[in-house]
Parts: C-alpha cells; structure tokens; sequence
C-alpha cells in the first residue's frame, strides 16, 4: 500500500470526534456509498444519516454520522461536518435500542394527529436506527 495518507477530521458543532491519518475513508452520501482514498479529486458532498468507515493500518473503525458535510482538498486533507457523530465504541446498544423503539412508538402514535411532524418521526427512526446497526458492527470488530 502507498505511504500517502489523507488527515481526515470529524467535527461537530460540539467537538472534535475524531483526527488521525488514515488510509481510506467511506461515507454514506446522498448518492450512495463513497470511497476516498490519498490524492482523490478535491469535492464537496453532503452526507447522509449512515456510516463514515475509517481503515488504517488494516483496522476498521465506524462512526455513526448524521448527516452533514464532506470535504476533500487537494492536500490529502478530508473534513467531516456533523449534527452528530459518535464512534462505534461509545454508543450504548440498549441505549440506542430502547431509544430506536420510543421513535417507532412515536410514530405508531402519531398516526390520528394531523399536527405531527412525520418528516422528524423518520429522521429520528432513522437516526436510532443507524446508531444500533453502527454500534453493532463495532462490537464485531
């Protein structure tokens, strides 16, 4: 593999969740999957609710993104804007769970109530529901 690394960063408006050099990263976007790997072509691309993926040194580790922003720039620098972000390994799966079956009850209950926001209901399911499946792939790694 090449010596050429990108400086990836994942921020949210809270923090700094993550910053290292990596080998690759995938993200989910509103296109599909995407793949960056050192020298890609400089973009700019909105993310959505899914995974970012970062491989270094053949060790994988996941991230639950929230949406947001990705850019890659001509220097091997790749950054991550997020609502949210957290690692795989600081999400609590009952947590999220429990939290992903209060979304769908909300959902279940709101179905009379023309006043819902249903756009919301989803995007909280969704949400709940990336943060189980992100949290369970961290736990098989």
């Amino acid at each position: 593999m090449s010596a050429k690394k990108l400086h990836l960063t994942i921020t949210t408006p809270l923090r700094t969740v993550y910053e290292n050099d990596v080998d690759q990263l995938t993200v989910t976007t509103s296109a599909g999957e995407l793949t960056v790997l050192p020298d890609h072509v400089p973009l700019v691309v909105p993310l959505m609710i899914g995974q970012a993926m970062v491989k270094n040194d053949k060790k994988e580790i996941y991230h639950a993104i929230d949406g947001g922003i990705l850019e890659v720039r001509h220097n091997n620098e790749v950054v991550i804007l997020s609502d949210r972000s957290e690692n795989a390994t600081e999400i609590d799966i009952e947590r999220a769970e429990t939290a992903l079956e209060r979304a769908k009850e909300s959902m279940e209950n709101a179905k009379d109530n023309v006043e819902i926001d249903y756009q919301v209901l989803e995007r909280n399911i969704a949400r709940e529901l990336n943060r189980v499946k992100i949290a369970q792939k961290g736990q098989r790694k």
